[in-house]
């Protein structure tokens, strides 16, 4: 595994002197990937680059008014071909090799992140573990390379970093957060109209789906979690996207610390996991092999629903 430097010095200076681009969203894209993804693109557009985006799974309908949204390109694995001519892979939010595309490391890598658990694995890297978001990471990137932010740009920021902040409500977000937004918000960003978009076009199936993770939520000694079944989306009609931030609802309930949710996937079970600060469920994730966060972490774990729950409860210390 490559472990290159750290420095945002030199991601400018590769972004620079590469005339072709390849961003990479991370796998189950969310917001903040995706807003900082379509806001690079649009940069390296600008710039006068060739630029592709790609990620492994479809764009959720959700994102679909981001800017540049009909370049994204679903694709499995990148190949030698795909880089002839000196082509520079980009990931963006990407916490590690696993979750981008497969091969994307074929040739020079660039590596723009904010997990805290990041092993460096480009051939450039700028990884900050403090940053709300990649969203808040790539404003400061335009910056200093020079860029104008359009309104466009100034959009798919905005979605990136309320995304990854739940709406500036995280613990994660710091005066520079807000400054940005402001910033944001004065190159014509609305939020009334991003918030249209991104909150206020549920389906009656995804309600539903939510309906039967809030009947089956179980609260004691600070914990919280709840669960979802492949039937349960068969059943509603609904897809594995419609459950992006749901787990974000648990922890609304009082007294709250943790909050887990459990969801089906073939073998295994996907666990999302929030907390409040006072324990990182990054070291929880770390536990099954995943990661992400101290407040915002995910894992997947082989076995049966109940054998999964019951395990990884287990594992957490007491709060």
């Amino acid at each position: 595994m490559r472990t290159g430097k750290n420095s945002k010095d030199s991601l400018k200076d590769i972004l620079t002197r590469s005339e072709k681009w390849i961003v990479v969203s991370h796998v189950k894209p969310d917001g903040d990937t995706l807003g900082s993804a379509s806001a690079l693109v649009q940069i390296g557009i600008s710039l006068g680059k060739e630029v592709k985006w790609w990620g492994r799974d479809p764009l959720p309908g959700r994102y679909e008014f981001l800017p540049c949204s009909d370049s994204y390109f679903a694709k499995q694995s990148i190949s030698e071909l795909d880089l002839e001519d000196g082509g520079l892979v980009v990931s963006v939010d990407v916490s590690s090799l696993d979750r981008g595309i497969d091969g994307m490391d074929l040739g020079e890598l660039a590596v723009i992140d904010h997990h805290g658990d990041n092993s460096l694995f480009g051939s450039v890297n700028w990884v900050e573990g403090e940053a709300s978001s990649v969203g808040e990471m790539i404003y400061s990137l335009s910056v200093s390379m020079g860029v104008a932010l359009t309104r466009g740009m100034a959009e798919a920021l905005y979605v990136a970093i309320i995304t990854d902040t739940g709406n500036l409500s995280f613990s994660n977000v710091t005066g520079d957060t807000v400054r940005v937004v402001a910033d944001l918000i004065d190159c014509g960003v609305s939020p009334p109209e991003i918030s249209e978009k991104l909150y206020h076009r549920d389906t009656t199936e995804r309600l539903r789906l939510w309906g039967r993770a809030f009947e089956r939520a179980k609260w004691e000694a600070s914990i919280c979690y709840s669960y979802l079944y492949a039937d349960d989306f068969r059943d509603t009609g609904t897809e594995h996207d419609d459950t992006e931030s749901l787990i974000n609802s648990l922890m609304r309930i009082k007294d709250t610390e943790i909050a887990l949710l459990f969801v089906e996937d073939g073998s295994e079970v996907k666990v999302s996991l929030r907390s409040k600060g006072r324990i990182s469920v990054q070291d929880i994730a770390h536990v099954w092999g995943g990661g992400g966060h101290i407040c915002a972490s995910g894992c997947r774990v082989e076995g049966k629903m109940e054998e999964v729950i019951l395990n990884v409860i287990k594992s957490i210390s007491p709060c």
